[in-house]
This record gives structure tokens, sequence and C-alpha cells, in this order.
């Protein structure tokens, strides 16, 4: 019996469950939630040191106009077309809360992040779906779709599929509302869309620091937006949605681009590298542009099995449990020599 006090729209609901996160300092390999295997900038660190001190008293500033005047530097933008957010996670919520009301429709392609469909139970919203064609390709039907808001992961999470310049400006130009470009994941990949900007007055691009600049416990997440954009997060947005070591960790690793990208460069490396030894061992491995890979066991060995044998040797990688994703397996690109003991317990399950 749901709690008598929950809401109707949640009666039922299915939250969002994050990748499992053991206790820090416990021994494990954690491949499960796509975070940098490599350590945050030394500016970041040093930075945050000397931030700690009496100042934290005070609030911080509502904006984070140190961070997205770097953000903005960093990218070629004026600061006006940045905001910042509590993890990403944060400001997809606040687009919900500006750009759909209840029993608005919110469209996305499925398979992809998991936590759109729990925020339309969330926001009563209707969720709009649209199942990706062969090879993750992007489906007609969502171009075409009239709801209010539309969200594009491109790389998409968990397939890794990144979508060319046209396919994505094919997607903004068709819609009639706001299209939330989720690229989370862009640093990895080929190129990102912010050549769009300037075009699309109702293009909404969105990133984080979890991933490319090793800060996922700091939870940062920007967006780039026209400024009349912008100021419709603004109306729905938390006072003080970042702390303050948030902001001086944020400014620090926009302005540390070698770090940044020496962090990618690694992991892209890896990532092929990783990509070519499960292929050796008969998985199926989709192209990916992201810093993990989607991969499906050999016929006959299902991924449940594998993602079971590897959590026995202490490895964490993601197994969503439903269709269309239940045969497959994420990893993520750890360093070398995590990638190496993943293979082994690998060719240890196979051999059985």
């Amino acid at each position: 019996m749901p709690p008598r006090f929950l809401k109707p729209s949640l009666r039922g609901f299915e939250p969002y469950l994050p990748g499992q996160q053991p206790p820090d300092g416990e021994d494990w390999i954690k491949l499960n939630t796509n975070e940098s295997p490599y350590p945050p900038s030394p500016r970041v660190l040093a930075a945050l040191r000397e931030a700690v001190g009496d100042t934290l008293r005070l609030y911080p500033a509502p904006l984070a106009d140190p961070a997205a005047g770097a953000l903005a530097q960093a990218h070629g933008l004026d600061p006006a077309w940045v905001r910042l957010g509590n993890g990403e996670d944060e400001l997809i919520a606040m687009c919900f809360r500006a750009f759909a009301g209840a029993g608005d429709r919110v469209a996305f392609t499925w398979p992809t992040y998991p936590l759109l469909e729990p925020l339309c139970g969330i926001h009563e919203a209707v969720p709009s779906p649209h199942p990706l064609g062969a090879d993750w390709s992007l489906p007609p039907s969502f171009a075409a779709d009239p709801a209010p808001l539309k969200f594009l992961v491109n790389p998409n999470s968990p397939t890794g599929t990144w979508y060319g310049r046209e396919e994505v400006a094919a997607v903004i130009a068709a819609a009639q509302g706001v299209v939330v470009l989720d690229e989370a994941y862009v640093d990895f990949a080929p190129e990102s869309r912010l050549d769009l900007l300037a075009e699309h007055d109702n293009l909404l691009i969105l990133r984080t620091m979890s991933k490319s600049y090793a800060l996922a416990g700091m939870r940062i997440g920007f967006a780039f937006g026209h400024p009349d954009l912008l100021a419709s997060l603004d109306t729905v947005k938390d006072s003080y949605n970042l702390d303050r070591l948030s902001i001086v960790a944020a400014k620090a690793a926009a302005e540390d681009r070698a770090h940044r990208d020496s962090l990618v460069s690694r992991v892209v490396a890896d990532r092929e590298w990783f990509a070519g030894e499960l292929r050796a061992l008969d998985f199926r491995v989709c192209p990916s542009s992201a810093n993990f890979v989607f991969t499906r066991p050999p016929e006959g060995v299902a991924a449940e099995e594998v993602f079971s044998g590897l959590r026995r040797r202490r490895v964490l990688v993601r197994h969503f449990g439903k269709p269309p994703l239940d045969g497959w397996l994420r990893i993520t690109i750890g360093t070398r020599e995590q990638l190496a003991k993943v293979l082994r317990g690998i060719a240890e399950i196979l051999q059985g």
C-alpha cells in the first residue's frame, strides 16, 4: 500500500536508481557510474584548500559568477550565455519546472538517461519515449514530436552513440518548444554542437564536470543557452544552488584546459584498446564516443552472468535489467590496470 499522503502521480512510481556506490576505501574496481579514473586538476585542489576559511560563513554568489565567467571564456561565449547547477541533474529538473507543465508531453529517445522518465512522474508530465532504431539510430518520430520539451543525450548513455550535426540540427529545427541537448560526455566525442547555439534560441546545451573534469563528488553542472532561455531557468532555480567550494572548483577546473585534455586523451585511447580486447573475446561492442563501452557478451552467455561474476571479483559494472538493455553491459573506462583485471575476470567467467 502506498503512503497515504503521497500525491497520486507518484503512486506505483519507480525512482531512478544510481549505480552502486560502495563506501570509500573499500577494495572495489568501480566501473559502473562513469566517473573519472584519474584525479582532478592540482589547481582545483589548491584552490579548494585556499577557499576553506572564514568566507564559508557567507552565502555564495547566486549565479556562481566566477565559475560562469571562466566557463564562458573557455568556450568562447559571453557569461550571459552560461548558468551553473548542482550537478547536471539539477539543471535537467529545472528544465522540467520551467518548460513543461502538468500534463505536457516531454519527449526523449529510448534507451537513454533513465532519470528522464521518473522526472516526468515527479513533475506530472507525460513521458513521450521514442525507441531508437537499428544500431541505436534516431527515429524520425522524435523530430516530429510536438512536445514543448525534448531531451537528446549526445553522446547517448548507455549506448555511447554520437549523432552528427545534421541529425541534431534537424531535431532542433523541427521542435515547437525547447530542445535540451545533454552533452555530458561530449568531451570524449568528435565534437560538440556549440556551433548551433547562436542559430537557435530554443536550444539549451547541458554539460557536467563529473566526467572529463574528474569532479563527480563536487556536483557541478553547467548550461549554455540564449540569455532569454537561461532567464527562464533563473525563475525556477534554488536561491543559492552551488556552494562556495563548488564555485571555486568549477572556476579552477575551467581554467586548466590542459589537464582536462590530457585526461580525455588517456580515456579515449584506453577506450579503443579495451573495445578491441572485448571484441577479441567475441563480445559485441557498440561504437562509443563516451567514457564507457556498451557491450554484449558472446552468444550463450548472459549479461547478468558476467555482471555477477565480475561483482564476485569486486568489480562493479552496470547492468540494466529491463529490455532492450537486459542483454547488455555498460563498462566505464578505468585505468589500463583496472581494465586488464576486468578482462582477466571476463576470461575466467567465459571459461566456466
